[in-house]
């Protein structure tokens, strides 16, 4: 993919053009990084008992729902967060990845996959703990990982 950058005084706004072939999974991808530059957060408030925290996103493993409360996992521990799951998603950076209606994973705490007999995804994620995909999402798991 080739990239052109044009600076001028005597632009008015600023505005990011994309050529394409044919719209791809790659290309649908940046236009939603594009779209989300302005809104995008680094950090998401949970809690942990009565103690509320900042936790970067870049530290979060996973976040799943239990028992209907948003369970916020990192390396060291586990918190809660009261948003719902499709809030939080919309925040998200681009290497986060949704594996089934419950569950977002960050790709970059993945440690390792395996194809299950029955057609799902088992996923180890870098702090040991293992989670299973959905076979509504297997599609877009296998173009967002290139398998």
């Amino acid at each position: 993919m080739k990239v052109k950058l044009a600076i001028s005084s005597e632009i008015l706004e600023d505005l990011v053009t994309i050529e394409a072939q044919a719209m791809s999974e790659q290309i649908t991808n940046l236009v939603t990084y594009i779209q989300n530059l302005d809104k995008q957060r680094s950090s998401l408030t949970v809690k942990k008992g009565e103690q509320v925290y900042l936790v970067e996103y870049d530290d979060i493993v996973r976040l799943y729902l239990e028992d209907r409360v948003l369970q916020v996992e990192t390396v060291e521990t586990t918190y809660t967060s009261n948003l719902r799951l499709y809030q939080v998603k919309e925040d998200l950076p681009a290497n986060f990845l949704q594996i089934s209606q419950s569950e977002i994973i960050h790709i970059k705490q993945l440690d390792h996959l395996k194809l299950t007999a029955n057609g799902l995804v088992k996923l180890v994620m870098k702090n040991g703990s293992v989670t299973y995909s959905s076979r509504r999402y297997l599609k877009v798991i296998k173009e967002r990982l290139g398998l």
